[in-house]
């Protein structure tokens, strides 16, 4: 009887870890909505109205970099882990574009003219909205790194 008893509490115990009374969890690597409109991706903000971004980078005079994403896509998630976390390429973003993130899939009017067909994607565009160059799918940090110095 003793044994059950026991066996019993320390199933309690262990099946209370498994439940969570704050159902939203902030992880470091997920997304993280700074505030409305912006969007964190590790060391990196982006905005999420394009024609915003577009503004931004005729008064600046940069170009801008439109990352294309979806909540559930794993190479997204490879490529934030891996590209922006490098220094080098948190540098140069910060530096030399506007940044601006779309999710292909809850802001579908905004992305149907790109024609991305799968995520990630990334499109470089000049302040007038003109495509500068893109890169359909997940590249490495490497091949990434050759691009955005070619552009800026």
């Amino acid at each position: 009887m003793i044994k059950r008893t026991l066996l019993l509490l320390v199933l309690l115990v262990l099946l209370s870890g498994c439940l969570d009374i704050n159902p939203k969890l902030n992880y470091l690597d997920e997304p993280e909505e700074v505030d409305t409109g912006t969007l964190t991706l590790h060391r990196l903000t982006f905005g999420t109205d394009l024609a915003q971004a577009l503004e931004s980078a005729t008064a600046q005079d940069k170009p801008v970099f439109t990352y294309f994403r979806s909540e559930y896509c794993g190479w997204c998630k490879k490529f934030e882990e891996e590209t922006f976390t490098n220094n080098t390429v948190v540098a140069k973003l910060n530096e030399n574009f506007i940044l601006v993130s779309l999710d292909v899939n809850t802001q579908k009017n905004e992305t149907r003219g790109f024609r991305v067909r799968g995520t990630p994607a990334s499109v470089f565009l000049y302040p007038n909205g003109t495509e500068i160059s893109r890169i359909p799918g997940y590249t490495d940090t490497e091949s990434f790194l050759t691009i955005i110095n070619k552009i800026r």
